[in-house]
């Protein structure tokens, strides 16, 4: 569909209800709500959602400033500008840059959103509050990072009216929101027990990985092995030090980040060894090509991934987490 045409459809669809007045029946807006929703959605597949993250972003020029706004992490954002640039075939930014302003194509795309938010926002002030209330959704950064475009292209599936929101954070953050009633749904990993209101559980290995440069002459029994630091949260539990020293494995830190995306480049340009769930290994996900050496190390053990939903969340929620689960669910 060519834009104009796109602009057209979109239009006559959005003016059949703002142009309701204030006395309709609200189901009856509800219902056409919710036929634009799948409309918009036909029309290319493009979800408002990512129609509107482009937006902010467009005016914002910052991932920074965009995050805070939308309470959203900046790879999720990342995620979505990526996810939208594949359903319309042409870069948003010039050099990838928002900062440097949009190509010339995006131009006319953001003109053509900008008319849609407006009118959405209209929309979104004449129905209950209730029906365009956002679901809270939770999860590791390791999961952002590896899942963040499967996990966000199955909760902005063609149809799916539901809004959400995503937060990363670590699992005792995760877990305390959630009791609180301010999480209604939280993606974790854990090794010390049952979870609570887990609505899925898949058991995963973990691995002790390396760079395919890397000597394993270093993994000796008598060598002090090298070892890349995370400092950030899959799950409570051991970390690859303390899991070397129960083992009375020499062993010295060569390098530490917080950053996720540094720990992996570490371990792949042979600095030392970490570990990971063997899920992140699929190659699909994973964008570092590492090596197992778990006959060399001792064993790590295994993990459970969680998708947690508050018993408190709202019935739409279910849906959701349904969704999620099925990221997992037979691919790892």
């Amino acid at each position: 569909m060519r834009s104009n045409e796109y602009e057209w459809a979109v239009f006559i669809r959005l003016r059949s209800i703002s142009l309701l007045n204030d006395g309709e029946e609200r189901s009856l807006m509800r219902s056409q709500y919710t036929q634009l929703m799948a409309g918009l959605a036909e029309m290319g597949h493009i979800n408002v959602d990512l129609l509107r993250t482009f937006y902010e972003l467009a005016q914002l020029k910052s991932y920074t400033a965009c995050s805070k706004k939308m309470n959203m992490s900046q790879p999720a954002i990342s995620n979505r500008m990526k996810r939208l640039e594949e359903l319309v075939r042409f870069p948003l930014f010039i050099d990838r840059n928002p900062h440097k302003g949009l190509t010339e194509q995006a131009q006319i795309l953001f003109s053509i959103t900008q008319r849609i938010m407006t009118e959405f926002d209209q929309i979104g002030r004449m129905i209950d509050t209730e029906s365009t209330r956002k679901t809270r959704i939770g999860v590791l950064p390791a999961i952002e990072f590896f899942f963040g475009p499967e996990l966000l292209w199955k909760l902005d599936a063609p149809g799916q009216v539901s809004k959400f929101e995503m937060l990363a954070d670590s699992e005792e953050k995760l877990l305390s929101e959630m009791a609180a009633g301010r999480l209604e749904i939280a993606v974790v990993c854990t090794r010390i027990g049952v979870q609570p209101n887990s609505m899925f559980v898949k058991k995963c290995a973990l691995n002790w990985i390396a760079g395919h440069g890397f000597d394993t002459n270093a993994l000796a029994p008598e060598a002090d092995v090298p070892v890349v630091i995370w400092n950030g949260s899959v799950s409570r539990g051991p970390s690859a030090v303390e899991i070397l020293d129960r083992n009375n494995r020499k062993h010295r830190v060569v390098f530490e980040t917080s950053a996720i995306s540094s720990y992996f480049e570490a371990i792949q340009l042979g600095y030392g060894v970490g570990f990971t769930v063997d899920a992140f290994l699929s190659s699909n996900r994973n964008p570092y090509s590492v090596k197992v050496v778990d006959d060399l190390l001792p064993d790590l053990g295994a993990i459970e991934l969680h998708v947690l939903r508050s018993p408190t969340a709202p019935p739409a929620s279910r849906k959701l987490s349904q969704r999620l689960a099925s990221v997992f669910d037979g691919g790892v």
